[in-house]
């Protein structure tokens, strides 16, 4: 990451601490249970190969940084709440030269949330986040892009819980688009938990009060669009230039949380990337890891 880009990220935490500090003071009409909450992450994805069309396409790292920001707002009646957010990555892409794709991805965006109750059984939550997301440059009109979660839950027994939805992405063109997602939630032990998830699958051990272990695979995707052509134009593939990406990964491994106070977390994960694509769907033309990839990543979150 260039200094600008270090530069334009420590501005933006200032200004999210900033406004976690002033936004934390009561508001009135807002449940005491409602808290603000500032998410800081980052990870790295150790170098892979990349395979195009039955033929090698480069190579990549990657190493992306992320800031959250969530405010409740008052409440909607007694059974609705809602709250607005503010969110940031970046992807920085070490790529050899002549790989396919961008040197950068940058989504900026926000979001409305909405949760509550539909019925004395199901539960709904819903999202709408319009962001920016540009890949090899800065911010563009042409990045402009609304996504939509719609999620109804249930719980059928203080042990089992389920539910289905839907996830949108109108900058996406591939499977991103529109994409049915389900919940499985299952306690069969006082410490043990199965869950099935978007963007999260795994299994978790309570440790400990304050520790929290889990066995996990996630999702990591975003859609860019891409101005310019990341590389000159070769053989046997098409131009690159003012279309979209996707950006897909699936991490499998282990992760620990440790809740050091009750207002704050660190979450520790690793393993590796048995899926990591980049698809420029419109072009016909689709990159894939040769191989599976380590990571590691680290998550902060602090409640106010």
């Amino acid at each position: 990451m260039t200094s600008s880009r270090h530069l334009a990220l420590l501005v933006l935490l200032s200004v999210l601490a900033s406004a976690s500090g002033t936004l934390a003071q009561p508001a009135g009409g807002r449940p005491s249970h409602s808290l603000i909450s500032l998410t800081v992450d980052g990870a790295f994805t150790g170098r892979t190969d990349f395979e195009a069309r039955g033929q090698g396409a480069g190579d990549v790292a990657v190493m992306q940084t992320g800031v959250k920001l969530s405010v409740p707002l008052p409440p909607l009646g007694s059974q609705w709440f809602s709250s607005i957010g503010l969110e940031y990555r970046d992807y920085e892409l070490d790529r050899s030269p002549g790989t396919p794709v961008p040197e950068t991805l940058r989504s900026l965006g926000a979001s409305l949330s909405v949760f509550g109750a539909l019925t004395p059984d199901w539960k709904f939550i819903g999202r709408v986040s319009p962001s920016l997301a540009n890949a090899g440059g800065g911010f563009t009109s042409r990045g402009l892009g609304v996504g939509v979660l719609a999620l109804a839950t249930r719980r059928f027994s203080p042990e089992f819980g389920g539910g289905f939805g839907v996830v949108y992405d109108s900058l996406a063109r591939g499977t991103g688009r529109l994409l049915p997602i389900a919940t499985f939630d299952w306690a069969p032990a006082p410490a043990w938990r199965l869950f099935l998830g978007f963007p999260r699958t795994g299994a978790s051990w309570q440790a400990a009060p304050s520790l929290l272990a889990e066995f996990v695979a996630e999702a990591d995707f975003g859609s860019f669009y891409v101005t310019d052509d990341p590389a000159p134009r070769a053989a046997g593939r098409p131009a690159l230039d003012r279309t979209r990406l996707e950006y897909r990964a699936v991490r499998v491994g282990p992760a620990l949380t440790w809740n050091y106070n009750p207002a704050a977390h660190v979450r520790l994960a690793a393993g590796v990337l048995p899926v990591l694509e980049v698809d420029y769907h419109r072009r016909g033309y689709k990159l894939k890891s040769d191989g599976a990839p380590a990571y590691a990543s680290l998550e902060l979150e602090w409640k106010f």
